[in-house]
C-alpha cells in the first residue's frame, strides 16, 4: 500500500489534469436545496418540507407485512408502519417514547403489535403500550406510555398518512376521487426518489414548453413531430388558481398561443434561428416514420377521455399535476410530490383508468408492468430528472410568460395552502410575474418570422 501511494505521488494529477474536478467529470451530485430569504419572492414563503395539513401518499399497503415493520421518512419526520388486529396498516412516529430508539428497528412478535427492540414497549395501533416486557406483567409502564400517532386511510393499495397537527380533513378533499371507486376503477402506482426538493419536482410537472428540447430523444416522442409537448412559442398559457386549492390553464387565449409560428395552418418540423444561423431540430429523420403513429395516435384520440371533475384537472394541493391522456388513452395520470426531507422527495406517479372487465385489467397490469411504466416514469421521466436537479433555487430568476404555470402554481401554495405562515399579507408581484402577465395578454395576429425545414 505504502508503495502504491508512493506512485500516486509521482504520477499526481497524470493524466485528466483539470478535468478529475470540473463540472460533470467527478460526479452527479445534487447541490443541496436552500430557501430564498426575501419577502418579495414567494419561494420563500414554501415550507422546504412540503404542505403537512394534508393527506399524502405513503407506501403500498403490500409492503407492510405481519412480522417487520417498515420505517419510512416523510416531510422531514420518521414514521413507521405496521398491521393492527384487524389488519389495517398504522402509522407511529419511529421513536420510542422511553428512549428514543427507532420503533423500525423492532419486531411485530405478537399479531397486531409492535415491539421496541430495546426494552420490549409492546404498542397497539393507537401507540399505546399495552405490555414493557422486559419489567413483566406488572410493569408500570403500560396504560403511562404512549407513542405519537399518525391517522392513515388505506385505498386502493396505498396507504394515505395525515402529518398535520389539525384534525384531518375528510380525505376526499385531498385524494383524487378514482380512490375511491369500485374494482372497475384500476389504479398503478410507482414510487420512485429524486434528489431535489418537492418545489423543484412539482414545477417541472406542468412544463411542457421543454419536450422538444429535454424530451426530444424519449421513446414516446421519437413517434411525434412536434416532440409531444406544447407547440414552441414565446407566448404563455393564461394559467389561474381555481377553488383555492388548484392552478389551471385557461382554454382562452390558447389556440393564438400555439399557433406563433404556424404556416399554413400547421407547426413546421423544424424552425430556423437567425442569430445562430439554425434549425432546431438538426435533422428530419423521425419524420420516416411518424406519419405511422399519427395514424395509430389518430385511432387513440377516438377512445373516451378519463372522466373526472374539472375540479382534479391540473396542479392540485398538496403537490400533485393531473393530466389525462398523458399515461395513455382514455387513463388519467397524476404525479404526486412527496417531500422526504429537504433535499429528497418521493415522487408517486399514479395512473388511473376504468376498465370493466377482468381480462382488461389483467391486459393493463401487464401492459404497465413491462411497457408503459418503463415508458412514462423511467425514460421520459429521468430526462427531466437530469435536467432539473441541478436548479439553485435561492438566486434570483427571470422568468419568460411560458413560466406562467410556475407561477399561478407559487400563488396558489402562498395563497390557499393549510399551514402555510403567512409572512405577509399579500407578496408583491415581482417583475418577471407582471411581465409574464403583460406578454401573455398578447394578441398575435400573424405569425412570427420562421422557416420550415
Amino acid at each position: 500500500m505504502g508503495l502504491l501511494k508512493a506512485l500516486s505521488k509521482i504520477r499526481g494529477g497524470y493524466p485528466g489534469g483539470w478535468r478529475e474536478y470540473a463540472r460533470g467529470y467527478q460526479g452527479t451530485e445534487t447541490p443541496k436545496f436552500v430557501q430564498p430569504n426575501d419577502a418579495d419572492d414567494r419561494r420563500s414563503l414554501i415550507p422546504p418540507l412540503g404542505l403537512k395539513e394534508y393527506w399524502q401518499p405513503a407506501i403500498p399497503a403490500k409492503d407492510v407485512g405481519w412480522k417487520k415493520p417498515v420505517g419510512l421518512k416523510m416531510m422531514g419526520d420518521d414514521l413507521v408502519f405496521f398491521r393492527d388486529k384487524n389488519g389495517q396498516v398504522q402509522a407511529l412516529w419511529d421513536y420510542c417514547p422511553h428512549r428514543g430508539v427507532y420503533l423500525s428497528w423492532g419486531d411485530s412478535f405478537w399479531k397486531g403489535y409492535l415491539s421496541c427492540p430495546y426494552h420490549g414497549a409492546t404498542f397497539d395501533g393507537d401507540g399505546e403500550c399495552v405490555e414493557f416486557i422486559t419489567e413483566g406483567p406488572d410493569s408500570k409502564m403500560v396504560g403511562q406510555l404512549k407513542a405519537t400517532k399518525y391517522p392513515t386511510i388505506t385505498l386502493k393499495g396505498i396507504v394515505f398518512v395525515w402529518m398535520g397537527k389539525g384534525e384531518p380533513v375528510p380525505p376526499e378533499e385531498d385524494i383524487p376521487p378514482e380512490f375511491f371507486e369500485g374494482e372497475t376503477t384500476s389504479i398503478r402506482t410507482t414510487f420512485r426518489y429524486w434528489k431535489c426538493n418537492w418545489m423543484i419536482a412539482l414545477e417541472n410537472t406542468s412544463d411542457a414548453h421543454n419536450c422538444f428540447w429535454v424530451h426530444r430523444d424519449a421513446i414516446r416522442h421519437l413517434r411525434n413531430r412536434t416532440g409531444g409537448g406544447r407547440p414552441r412559442t414565446p407566448l404563455g398559457y393564461r394559467n389561474k388558481v381555481s377553488d383555492n386549492h388548484k392552478a389551471v390553464r385557461t382554454l382562452r387565449g390558447s389556440e393564438g398561443t400555439e399557433e406563433y409560428y404556424y404556416v399554413d395552418g400547421k407547426m413546421p418540423h423544424r424552425l430556423y434561428y437567425p442569430r445562430i444561423q439554425g434549425y432546431w431540430p438538426l435533422h428530419r429523420w423521425r419524420l420516416l416514420w411518424v406519419w405511422f403513429f399519427e395514424i395509430i395516435d389518430g385511432w387513440n384520440s377516438k377512445i373516451k377521455r378519463f372522466d373526472t371533475p374539472e375540479d382534479w384537472l391540473g396542479m392540485r394541493l398538496p403537490g400533485m399535476q393531473r393530466l389525462p391522456g398523458v399515461s395513455g388513452p382514455g387513463a388519467m395520470y397524476t404525479r404526486w410530490c412527496v417531500p422526504v426531507d429537504a433535499n429528497l422527495t418521493r415522487v408517486v406517479y399514479i395512473r388511473s383508468q376504468r376498465i370493466k372487465t377482468r381480462i382488461g385489467r389483467f391486459v393493463d397490469w401487464f401492459a404497465y408492468k413491462f411497457y408503459r411504466d418503463f415508458l412514462a416514469h423511467y425514460n421520459f421521466s429521468d430526462q427531466d430528472y437530469d435536467a432539473m436537479r441541478s436548479a439553485r433555487y435561492q438566486y434570483p430568476e427571470y422568468l419568460s410568460s411560458t413560466d406562467s404555470h410556475m407561477i399561478a402554481g407559487r400563488r396558489l401554495i402562498t395563497t390557499y395552502a393549510r399551514g402555510i405562515e403567512r409572512v405577509i399579507d399579500v407578496v408583491e408581484e415581482t417583475t418577471a410575474e407582471r411581465l409574464s402577465e403583460e406578454i401573455t395578454q398578447q394578441v398575435t395576429e400573424a405569425s412570427g418570422p420562421s422557416k420550415q425545414g
